[in-house]
């Protein structure tokens, strides 16, 4: 199972880790105006309208997947609308602009993993709040 654990929280981003099964995938980073509520999540790989390319979409009984909530690249909160950012690394700034890297690498991984995982949890673990 797909776990996102948020660990970190500022007046812009929502930062966590995802783990597949407990072990570490990659960082993530949501605009923490439009961070989508915490719980259990559907999960399914499908072309994205926007991107053009195959994402990962989330979606739950209170988040329809007409939403289009997607695992996807960016780099930092203003490229999110609401969606999750991936990275391999993060730059963690408590005063703004938190960021990601390698953030195609990570899209790339976690869209291969969600062709077989089909839920996701993410859970609030702040250390600063």
């Amino acid at each position: 199972m797909l776990t996102l654990v948020r660990d970190i929280r500022t007046e812009e981003a929502v930062l966590g880790a995802l783990y597949l099964n407990g072990a570490f995938i990659c960082h993530t980073l949501e605009n923490a105006s439009k961070t989508i509520p915490c719980g259990m999540y559907g999960v399914q790989n499908s072309k994205s309208p926007k991107f053009k390319r195959e994402l990962p979409l989330l979606h739950n009984a209170q988040v329809p997947s007409s939403r289009g909530i997607r695992i996807h690249v960016g780099n930092t909160a203003a490229s999110s609308s609401g969606c999750i950012l991936v990275g391999m690394s993060r730059e963690v700034h408590l005063l703004g602009g938190s960021m990601l890297k390698e953030s195609k690498n990570a899209e790339t991984m976690v869209t291969m993993i969600c062709r077989n995982e089909k839920n996701l949890v993410i859970v609030d673990a702040f250390t600063n709040k």
